[in-house]
């Protein structure tokens, strides 16, 4: 038969009262016994009643006045985005009034006429071409052997 804990020993037991040996008597006893585990669950409320009421107003605010201030630090003017974009303004409308949009859109346009003005094989030309050239070294090594016979 089971033995079943008195609620005195139970108290004994959640004020840390007990020994070792007991305290581990007592845990694997809850683990097994249902009404036992009742009885320490009443105890536990008649303890946590019987514990004094903290005032937790304002805790979080004292604690929170005792954390270090952060300092706001304030952006310099380089490290804003506006002024990133001013500055990428003022350096376009510089080099368009240097018209050197301009130059760049002639030195286009020469490449473009150059390109244009000497005529581009089709690939199937030179490939055309390559395999004529293969077979003529071939029918000069052929006609090299048979005459060497």
């Amino acid at each position: 038969m089971m033995r079943h804990f008195s609620n005195e020993e139970w108290m004994s037991y959640i004020n840390d009262r007990v020994s070792k040996t007991t305290c581990e008597e007592l845990e694997d006893h809850l683990l097994s016994c249902d009404q036992c585990l009742a009885v320490y669950m009443e105890m536990i409320d008649r303890q946590a009643e019987e514990l004094p009421v903290i005032n937790t107003s304002g805790f979080a605010d004292a604690i929170i006045a005792e954390l270090p201030q952060r300092k706001v630090r304030k952006k310099v003017l380089y490290q804003r985005t506006l002024f990133h974009y001013a500055v990428a303004a003022v350096i376009t409308l510089t080099l368009m009034s240097a018209g050197f949009f301009q130059s760049i859109t002639g030195v286009v346009t020469s490449v473009e006429a150059a390109s244009l003005s000497k005529p581009e094989k089709s690939v199937s030309n030179s490939l055309m071409e390559k395999t004529l050239a293969l077979f003529e070294v071939f029918d000069i090594k052929q006609k090299e052997v048979n005459h060497d016979d």
